[in-house]
């Protein structure tokens, strides 16, 4: 997939060897989408527990891990989906969630996603990528917007 200025993206299953760069790039998303809270609320142990039952796929480019997304196939749910900011706005995301919903097809179940209430970016790239939310999020300073989309659609 092109990612501008000649560099391809590879999108591939997650290897052991892959998890340290996905600790950080889940640490370094989750302070920048969650401004509001403490940035030592944050630690890079949160990606293991966070994906520790989870398929994680990776983008990778010139062999640099640049984004991941980890989702349960058995439940239809994308749980992470985070890209190192100086890959944002190439596609990397959209991609990734493109090969997410790949292992989620034959489910007659729509597939799900939970993203910060407060995360504007996040909320409007679900939205753009054909999410709808669901219902209206509580005014708790980390209330949860569900989205889903069908597998039709």
């Amino acid at each position: 997939m092109p990612a501008g200025e000649g560099v391809r993206i590879a999108i591939r299953s997650a290897h052991g060897a892959d998890s340290a760069r996905c600790a950080e790039i889940f640490l370094h998303g989750r302070r920048q989408a969650f401004s509001w809270q403490p940035a030592d609320r944050f630690g890079l142990d949160d990606y293991y527990d966070c994906v520790r039952e989870d398929a994680v796929l990776v983008a990778e480019a010139d062999g640099m891990v640049v984004g991941f997304v980890s989702l349960d196939p058995e439940a239809g749910i994308i749980h992470n989906l985070f890209i190192d900011p100086v890959w944002c706005k190439r596609g990397i995301g959209s991609a990734l969630l493109r090969e997410a919903l790949g292992l989620l097809q034959g489910d007659a179940r729509p597939a799900e996603l939970a993203c910060a209430a407060r995360n504007a970016a996040a909320r409007a790239f679900y939205e753009r990528n054909g999410w709808t939310p669901v219902g209206e999020p509580s005014n708790q300073p980390d209330a949860l917007v569900l989205y889903r989309l069908s597998q039709a659609g």
